[in-house]
């Protein structure tokens, strides 16, 4: 499985839109997972996790453990029961590994993958006060 690093979209301030960064998914062998790796900045805070999918295949996602002393365990859910844009918002604290990074997985089911078929885009919006 090949890691993508990823490239947050930092919102510091309300009442301004940010063009948001697209992270696109490079794995192309069909029912393959793919990792998408981000190191939030500055305290714990929250970030909103996007995922844009080109078809209704469905996808499974996977937030890794984190390691802290509030850390949460694995987090699963399948997404991509219709073409678009799914979110999913967070508290870092909860998922960061002690290197201070988050993972999210995204599988492919069988006979499709990321790229291809799904055309998987992946955003990360983190909100950090003022």
């Amino acid at each position: 499985m090949a890691n993508v690093t990823v490239t947050n979209t930092k919102l510091t301030a309300f009442n301004a839109f940010k063009v948001l960064t697209a992270n696109a998914a490079t794995e192309a062998t069909d029912a393959t997972a793919q990792k998408f790796v981000f190191t939030p900045t500055g305290k714990d805070n929250h970030a909103v996790i996007i995922a844009s999918v080109a078809t209704a295949d469905g996808v499974t996602v996977s937030l890794g453990a984190g390691s802290g002393v509030f850390a949460l365990g694995t987090t699963a859910d399948s997404i991509a029961t219709a073409a678009g844009l799914y979110a999913i918002q967070i508290e870092t604290g909860r998922y960061m590994k002690s290197d201070g990074t988050i993972e999210i997985s995204f599988t492919a089911p069988a006979a499709k993958d990321l790229v291809n078929d799904l055309a998987l885009k992946v955003y990360v919006c983190e909100m950090l006060p003022n």
